[in-house]
């Protein structure tokens, strides 16, 4: 027999509540269930496309697998959206955004006349963000003026702190080369983004809407990445500032009304490339023989009696001194080996004759090669060589004006010797070269896009080419790169992508994508920049934004340097 409430009114309204209570728990969940329905809205309503954006800005100067996850987030969410349809459509009537994904099917046509689809089709894996990010950003909702620049206050701080960790690596690590302080990319793309990042502070201290504490802060992340690009010998990196900036002032010029600012200005620019020229020739007369050489003034025997021996082969400079004259191998050998644990007749630790490292080294101190010069050398110059530092001045000056000296010995050993592997500015020559006679046997349409890599190793092979294995690489050029890929006509349209978008938008007058351009196009000269995906990713990207993520341009000089209402 069930249990019978003794009071009926109280269970009742017990049960009332109950029933009211589950009412409302039912009504909630047919809310949430209704929500989930709509989960795209819900999504918008978070703004989980602009932390997609956020994470990208992130991820150009800090990680390419944080550039991997935000592409993947980003495609996804758009992806998902019911209006997918619609969206593509918006696309294909956008023919700014259409122009720049043709790039990507430049890369698609050209696999029908390439042979080694295993390349090709690795090659088409990195240039997806050319397919998916114009898309994908261009029927996106557009960023206001607020969120731009945010976005971009985010950007500079990223490279801000990817330059602490390079400082880190600098300070904490034996290098042995500058380059391996870029550790979440190569130190030409983190470059590139510092050249972006700096230009983009500059808009924002002079016509952001930040408080003053912040256009302070920006001053100060601008005026370090200037002195990091000094740091890491980045000489791209400083040619691409310095070339925008002269740009820029240029414009600035003729935006001026005040014919005193007008002159000032004129003056800088005069005056400017008469200091750096004063600049680099001091340097270059540095490297110049600081008396005219004759052998037969020459001491013929060491202190202990040996016998010097000159190579008329190698009578290159070090500062002054030239290299091929008082060298005793069997002294050197001996002093040498009694100091140090790596063999004078093998190489050092970053893969150069040792023997001709130390050549390098004794002569740039002015000492003859043999077991006094060695003797003289301290503890820390002896590490110095090991390490493969053939200069005493790079260990005792400014790393530019090392930089500027090295750039011109790899010229005079290059048209003494015609040797230029592992010389970074000289061997691209050689790249250049055998770039232009592929391009001479496959002018019309190219070798296609798997056939590249196997086309230059075949030319150097035909060139019988000095340079070394492991540095026998493409073009260095990216013009010239798809010009050897696509030929003239895959070369035209390029260079039709590269600057019909701006035209049909009239995006050319915004500051932020005339910058970047400049930079881009700067970089091409002397990078294959859009052959990994850090430079795919930096070109897809920041094209794409750009030109589509904003309603409109933001000129700089529309009314000199007075701020736009």
């Amino acid at each position: 027999m069930l249990f019978k409430s003794q009071n009926p009114i109280r269970d009742g309204v017990q049960v009332s509540k109950f029933r009211l209570a589950l009412s409302k728990k039912i009504l909630l969940l047919r809310a949430i269930l209704n929500e989930c329905m709509d989960l795209p809205k819900i999504i918008n309503r978070k703004n989980i496309y602009f932390f997609g954006l956020f994470l990208m800005v992130v991820a150009l100067p800090l990680s390419k697998f944080l550039m991997s996850v935000a592409q993947l987030g980003i495609v996804s969410f758009w992806l998902i959206d019911p209006a997918i349809l619609q969206k593509f459509k918006a696309f294909f009537k956008n023919r700014a955004a259409v122009i720049v994904v043709s790039l990507f099917l430049l890369h698609v046509i050209g696999l029908l006349w390439t042979t080694d689809f295993d390349y090709a089709i690795k090659d088409l894996r990195t240039k997806i963000p050319i397919l998916a990010l114009p898309v994908i950003i261009s029927t996106s909702p557009k960023l206001s003026r607020k969120q731009f620049h945010l976005l971009m206050v985010i950007f500079l701080a990223a490279n801000v702190i990817g330059s602490f960790f390079s400082m880190h690596e600098l300070l904490t690590k034996d290098l042995t080369e500058i380059r391996k302080v870029s550790i979440f990319i190569s130190h030409i793309r983190f470059g590139l983004n510092i050249c972006v990042a700096i230009f983009a502070g500059v808009f924002l201290v002079i016509k952001g809407d930040c408080p003053n504490y912040i256009k302070a802060m920006l001053v100060l992340a601008i005026s370090w990445l200037l002195v990091f690009l000094v740091i890491i010998e980045s000489m791209t990196g400083l040619m691409v500032v310095f070339i925008v900036a002269i740009i820029l002032v240029v414009i600035w010029v003729f935006k001026q009304k005040n014919l005193t600012a007008r002159l000032a200005l004129i003056a800088v620019l005069i005056v400017v490339p008469i200091v750096l020229f004063v600049y680099i020739r001091s340097i270059y007369l540095e490297t110049l023989p600081k008396e005219e050489l004759n052998l037969s003034t020459l001491d013929k025997k060491t202190d202990r009696g040996n016998i010097y021996y000159i190579d008329t082969n190698n009578l290159i400079v070090e500062n002054g001194y030239y290299v091929g004259i008082y060298i005793q191998n069997e002294e050197l050998r001996e002093a040498w080996n009694e100091r140090s644990r790596y063999d004078f007749d093998g190489h050092d630790s970053i893969g150069q004759v040792l023997k001709y490292t130390l050549y390098r080294f004794l002569t740039s101190k002015g000492l003859r090669k043999d077991y006094n010069g060695v003797q003289k050398l301290s503890n820390e110059e002896i590490w110095a060589v090991e390490k493969g530092i053939a200069n005493i001045d790079q260990m005792v000056e400014s790393s530019i004006r090392t930089r500027i000296k090295t750039i011109f010995w790899e010229f005079r050993v290059y048209f003494k010797q015609g040797h230029f592997s592992g010389h970074s500015v000289t061997q691209r020559i050689e790249f250049w070269h055998a770039s232009l006679r592929i391009i001479d046997k496959h002018f019309w349409f190219g070798t296609g896009t798997g056939d590249i890599d196997n086309a230059f190793r075949v030319e150097y092979d035909e060139m019988k080419t000095s340079l070394s294995q492991k540095v026998r690489w493409r073009s260095h050029n990216q013009y010239l790169s798809i010009f050897v890929a696509f030929g003239v006509t895959g070369f035209i349209l390029f260079i039709y992508v590269l600057f019909a978008p701006a035209l049909i938008t009239k995006m050319y007058r915004d500051y932020f994508y005339a910058v970047f351009m400049m930079i881009l196009l700067l970089s091409m000269l002397t990078e294959d920049t859009l052959e990994s995906q850090a430079g795919v990713t930096f070109y897809a990207f920041l094209t794409s934004f750009f030109l589509f993520a904003r309603t409109g341009p933001e000129p700089l000089f529309s009314q000199g340097l007075t701020r736009e209402k």
